[in-house]
């Protein structure tokens, strides 16, 4: 189970950081909600909206950070240090 837990967590992570992971976004419909089937809808809930609001309350999306010789770019979450020592 705790692996189901880290890849859902992944998940999360991924989708946030490119167009969203609430549950209105394609991207909760398609890549998030098939791990409630997995974790079972109390687990799932648990998780999903824990570490959901981890991430709004800790991390600013960095947008096109990089781009490949393909012309991708690619998004980064930065962990928002004003948090961290206002919480000290």
């Amino acid at each position: 189970m705790k692996e189901q837990i880290k890849n859902l967590k992944s998940m999360i992570d991924a989708c946030y950081t490119y167009e969203g992971a609430e549950r209105d976004s394609y991207n909760y419909h398609t890549y998030i909600k098939k791990f409630e089937d997995i974790l079972g809808s109390v687990l799932f809930e648990e998780v999903y909206t824990g570490y959901l609001k981890y991430l709004k309350d800790n991390f600013t999306i960095e947008q096109s950070i990089y781009t490949d010789s393909d012309g991708l770019t690619y998004n980064s979450l930065k962990f928002n240090k004003q948090y961290e020592q206002a919480n000290i």
